[in-house]
């Protein structure tokens, strides 16, 4: 029994012990005194043609297929926004023009599932750029599984939007 009291003893008289919010106000700040920048968010995208289903089908009815999927940085694709939605080219006010970039970003970043059909076009343009290599960057494969009946596209990457385009 004593030397449970010595062991307590022991393990209360710790120093090196100390709370986690003492160990971030004690983090180095750089030269300037401030924190790392966050960095900027990446969307990872996705086309899957209207109607597609995959190219190998299981047993139980689902089916696979493999699509290349695309990254854009968010300040790259705010500008690609400004540059091919304008009031000039699009007819439109400056209000209704940012608010179809809005939607237009919030669609590409998976915060919305859809957008107007008078949209698409600006879809198609955004896929040609990417897959032109003119936006964004090329990243690995990732594969693609249908449903069984109702050929609902699922993943098992997190942080990728598909976007539907027509055949």
């Amino acid at each position: 029994m004593i030397n449970n009291k010595k062991e307590f003893k022991m393990n209360k008289d710790l120093k090196h012990l100390k709370y986690f919010s003492n160990y971030i106000a004690e983090q180095d700040l750089g030269e300037e005194g401030a924190a790392a920048p966050i960095p900027e968010p990446i969307y990872s995208v996705l086309f899957i043609e209207e109607g597609d289903e995959g190219d190998y089908t299981f047993p139980d009815g689902s089916s696979s297929k493999r699509y290349v999927t695309y990254e854009i940085i968010k300040p790259d694709l705010v500008r690609w926004l400004e540059t091919t939605i304008d009031t000039k080219s699009s007819g439109l006010s400056k209000d209704a023009v940012e608010i179809k970039r809005k939607s237009l970003l919030d669609y590409i970043a998976g915060v919305r599932d859809s957008v107007t059909p008078d949209d698409k076009e600006y879809v198609n343009k955004f896929k040609n750029a990417i897959q032109a290599g003119l936006e964004g960057t090329k990243t690995q494969d990732s594969e693609v599984i249908f449903s069984p009946k109702h050929k609902i596209p699922t993943t098992d990457v997190i942080d990728v939007t598909f976007i539907t385009i027509k055949k």
